[in-house]
């Protein structure tokens, strides 16, 4: 199964081009600017170095956020195109399903950017079961919802360096995913379903918008 992935809603811009569990073609940047033309550009060179088509790959997945607002709806709008255009599924991952990192043993928290003082935080179990929803706040009010907890901690997520200067005695994962990751994880969800869901974006706040005054003449 060949699988075109992209993330734009994290801290690089990442997109891999799958056969399986191969890795044909691979870009990250972090670059943040015209993330859209930039995300397209690779995309079509990674295809043009396979001598592929967009009809001949069998899925498209794009990470959902939580993360960059405006990084997700580009990754979005532009996988949900392409997907209408060549008539190709698309499956959306959300940032804690990419940067999920379960251990025997532990709770893993996984702690995402959001450049604000807060940041986005949920915890699994070792088998990847919800221990604390996903939430939005400061990193000293997350770790008060910890209290209790008798279970060793993992940290993972770009954002996981943050979490772990309040928690010195947590283990740091060595996860850092790329889109290839992302592509595994579609390509086992559309299997596991058989079908594709329509990608939606997963904001845990409400975008920075900052309304002009009008002016009195």
């Amino acid at each position: 199964m060949k699988c075109l992935a992209v993330n734009t809603a994290n801290m690089l811009l990442s997109l891999a081009l799958t056969d399986g569990d191969r890795v044909l073609q691979s870009f990250e940047s972090a670059e943040t600017r015209d993330q859209g033309n930039l995300l397209l550009r690779h995309i079509q060179e990674a295809l043009d170095k396979e001598k592929l088509k967009f009809e001949d790959l069998n899925l498209f997945a794009v990470v959902t956020g939580p993360g960059s607002f405006t990084g997700i709806r580009i990754g979005l709008a532009t996988m949900r195109a392409l997907s209408m255009a060549a008539k190709v599924p698309v499956i959306g991952i959300s940032s804690f399903e990419m940067f999920a990192s379960p251990k025997p043993g532990y709770i893993n928290l996984i702690s995402i950017e959001s450049w604000r003082e807060e940041l986005y935080f949920q915890a699994v179990d070792e088998k990847g079961a919800e221990v604390i929803p996903p939430v939005n706040v400061s990193p000293e009010d997350f770790v008060k919802k910890l209290e209790g907890m008798k279970e060793p901690f993992v940290i993972s997520g770009d954002a996981a360096e943050k979490l772990h200067t309040l928690m010195p005695k947590a283990a740091l994962s060595d996860h850092h995913p790329a889109a290839a990751h992302v592509a595994h994880l579609a390509m086992a969800s559309f299997k596991a379903a058989g079908h594709a869901e329509r990608p939606l974006p997963f904001y845990l706040r409400e975008a920075d918008v900052t309304v002009a005054k009008s002016k009195t003449c």
